[in-house]
């Protein structure tokens, strides 16, 4: 008797557990997705028409067919499984991105200029005129003015002047070493679209929830306007938390403090109800979260008065642009750009997948990006260029405050000097060439790939690195 009780009970947990199944009959050849507090556990592609949506049958998943369009949605955090149809395609939209995909590949559109793009096994960026390929052949990164190719050939480095290839037995050796951690690190991931997918949709700001602005690419922003002004409290260090968007900072001539921030959805006004913009009496300004996932961002343009110090300004998926101002900067963002022009402090910026520049700043700078270039100019007490897949350009007018490193991999570095300047100068590449142009230094240890020495008496240090790319120093033309 106990024992058919317990194989009754056993019996009901397990239907208790089981699987729900939903189909969908979808004709259209493009489809809009919509996720709503769900997480994906797989992404299948199967033949025919229909989608199928499966999901723990305690949840309470609902289904929303438009024309075009399949909406899911859950009250709680439900797990679901697609099977998607193999012969169509689909959209959906991250932030400000748009996110295209079928079996074989997956399109993310960051802007008119950007496109992230994964398919055949690689690993391909574009942005303007500047592209990184990432895949099973190896790497390639070119810009407007050079090109450098590491495949299991060897390793290329094209420019307008210059041209090497190492081909022999050691740029084979690693070439083709570079070629093989490419191939097994990213090279499965172009072929699974679904895994991809999954966890763009999954991978959001929000653990445990979506973070992705789901709505027709077509369908026009929905704009809102917040303005505010406000009367700094003497000594006040201005904070900007921003959490997708845009921030410009420039000076004025008036007193306080004016904020104008634009608002943008693509969904509905009921949206802009799940964010608010704060300004605290400290001198901060903040976009908070009211409910999770807010398909909302803020673009922000500040004006301050003279006496107030900007502090820490901070963002994502969004660039940052200070103009005219003075502080103790710590700047940071991602999937941004970060300038700054015209201003007096320190300065320390921090961003990825995006370009930095600094003109005609008074104080230590340093800059940090991946998958960006680094710009100065005009900034006698820079300090530090680190990027990765990107080019520096450093241009030096007056005698320097202290000593400038800079590092980048496959990219270059140019470096413009006034040549009655006293400096120290090393630099080092790999697989390319350092180019003097007809500067003259007075060097210790001079080769194609590496010099030491001085500029005239000598003085600070100037110490350039790059691997896969050239380093070359040009008089500076005023």
């Amino acid at each position: 008797m106990k024992r058919s009780i317990f194989i009754m009970m056993m019996l009901a947990a397990v239907i208790g557990l089981s699987a729900v199944t939903q189909e969908v009959l979808m004709n259209e050849k493009n489809i809009i997705l919509e996720f709503d507090n769900v997480n994906i556990k797989e992404i299948e592609f199967i033949e025919g028409n229909v989608i199928v949506i499966e999901h723990s049958k305690n949840f309470d998943v609902e289904i929303i067919q438009e024309k075009g369009k399949m909406i899911v949605k859950s009250e709680n955090i439900a797990k679901v499984e697609l099977e998607l149809p193999i012969e169509k395609t689909y959209t959906l939209m991250e932030n400000e991105a748009k996110i295209e995909f079928d079996y074989s590949r997956v399109t993310i559109i960051e802007d008119e200029t950007t496109v992230v793009e994964f398919r055949d096994g690689g690993l391909f960026v574009t942005e303007g005129e500047d592209t990184v390929e990432i895949s099973a052949d190896g790497i390639i990164v070119h810009d407007d003015d050079e090109h450098v190719e590491i495949s299991s050939s060897g390793i290329i480095i094209d420019s307008p002047d210059e041209q090497q290839r190492i081909t022999g037995f050691w740029g084979q050796l690693l070439g083709g070493a570079i070629n093989f951690i490419t191939k097994h690190s990213i090279g499965w991931i172009g072929n699974n679209p679904g895994f991809i997918v999954k966890h763009i949709v999954n991978d959001g700001e929000y653990h445990g929830g979506v973070n992705i602005d789901f709505d027709s690419p077509d369908k026009k922003k929905i704009t809102k306007e917040f303005h505010e002004t406000f009367q700094p409290k003497r000594g006040c260090k201005l904070n900007v938390h921003n959490r997708n968007g845009s921030v410009e900072i420039e000076s004025w001539e008036n007193d306080y403090i004016d904020i104008f921030a634009t608002l943008e959805t693509r969904k509905s006004e009921e949206e802009f109800d799940k964010i608010k913009i704060e300004v605290l009496d400290n001198c901060t300004i903040k976009t908070t979260s009211l409910k999770k996932n807010p398909k909302v961002s803020v673009h922000y343009q500040i004006k301050v008065p003279d006496g107030v110090k900007i502090s820490s300004i901070s963002s994502s998926n969004g660039s940052i642009d200070i103009s005219e101002c003075e502080g103790k900067m710590n700047l940071k963002t991602s999937n941004g750009s970060i300038e700054i022009e015209d201003s007096e402090g320190s300065f320390t910026a921090n961003t990825s997948n995006g370009k930095i520049e600094f003109e005609n700043l008074q104080g230590v700078a340093e800059a940090h990006t991946s998958n960006g270039s680094i710009k100065v100019s005009g900034t006698s007490n820079f300090k530090k260029a680190v990027t990765s897949n990107g080019k520096i350009i450093l241009e030096i007018d007056e005698k320097l405050k202290d000593d400038i490193y800079l590092s980048t991999s496959n990219g270059s570095i140019k470096i413009y000097l006034d040549l009655s300047l006293d400096l120290k100068v090393k630099a080092s590449t790999s697989n390319a060439r350092i180019d003097l142009n007809g500067i003259e230094i007075t060097t210790s240890v001079l080769s194609s790939d590496y010099i030491s020495g001085k500029i005239n008496k000598g003085g600070k240090m100037i110490t350039a690195k790059t691997s896969n790319g050239s380093i070359k120093f040009y008089k500076l033309e005023k």
